[in-house]
């Protein structure tokens, strides 16, 4: 049976072990774009971590308790994190060039919150098909405008999994929408291993299909639901951030 909305069962990954896994290739991806540069492994390892984000934002949707407070915390922290994004890309603490990722997150859960809306208050196929379009366009559009990471097609992949989640072939749905997104649309750098002596050229940003084995482990289970696990997740982000853009700014590598 494919993945739609996951049964709670006890076997597989919960969503906070998922978390716990994006989190550490997010800290790989970042401490290879400031302190260990030369160390293209840790860009390997940070591929997964956006679609693992994004399949919990949209489990988030249907688990929170209030769709709202759940926009308003993304948008929160995501101005908390600005300076130290900002700072850990550029050096500088005003940097309009490029914007962090929990942007993108919000501008995906707005996008839910509307299309959801559409749908369950209309229940007409052919209007919500319409609405779904237009938002995704529209949303895509800010994102592209406002520069945050992974731009339109961030949101892109928020849509996929919201889409696709209560499919019946869902893993089908999102084995083709990720292909799409990161390997024909974002192929962007190509890397390569050797084989037999050849060289097998492969999209760097296609390596996040690899989230898909651990997003098609989910047990449909939350994992500790503890206050202090949920708002340290969060914190996390500008702290991180903000750490390594210190010891990149005091000349400290890895390399």
């Amino acid at each position: 049976m494919e993945q739609g909305s996951a049964p709670k069962r006890n076997k597989g990954l919960s969503g906070q072990a998922i978390r716990l896994i994006a989190i550490v290739a997010m800290l790989c991806d970042h401490v290879g774009r400031t302190i260990a540069q030369n160390h293209i492994g840790l860009t390997y390892i940070g591929r997964i971590a956006f679609p693992l984000f994004a399949f919990l934002l949209v489990e988030g949707f249907y688990h929170t308790s209030s769709r709202s407070k759940y926009l308003l915390r993304l948008l929160v922290f995501a101005a908390l994190s600005e300076i130290p994004f900002n700072l850990m890309h550029s050096g500088h603490i005003v940097d309009t060039g490029y914007q962090n990722v929990l942007w993108t997150l919000a501008l995906g859960l707005a996008a839910v919150i509307a299309i959801h809306f559409v749908k369950t208050k209309l229940n007409n196929v052919v209007i919500t098909g319409v609405f779904t379009a237009a938002t995704a366009l529209f949303t895509m559009h800010i994102a592209d405008e406002l520069l945050v990471d992974y731009y339109g097609f961030g949101v892109l992949t928020i849509l996929l999994f919201y889409t696709v989640r209560d499919l019946r072939y869902a893993k089908t749905g999102q084995l083709a929408g990720l292909f799409l997104i990161n390997v024909v649309w974002m192929s962007g750098i190509t890397t390569g291993w050797t084989l037999f002596g050849h060289i097998i050229g492969f999209p760097l940003q296609g390596l996040a299909l690899l989230a898909l084995p651990l997003i098609w482990k989910y047990n449909g289970n939350r994992g500790p639901d503890h206050l202090f696990l949920h708002y340290a997740s969060y914190a996390f982000y500008p702290v991180h951030l903000l750490i390594l853009a210190m010891l990149a700014m005091n000349g400290v590598t890895l390399n």
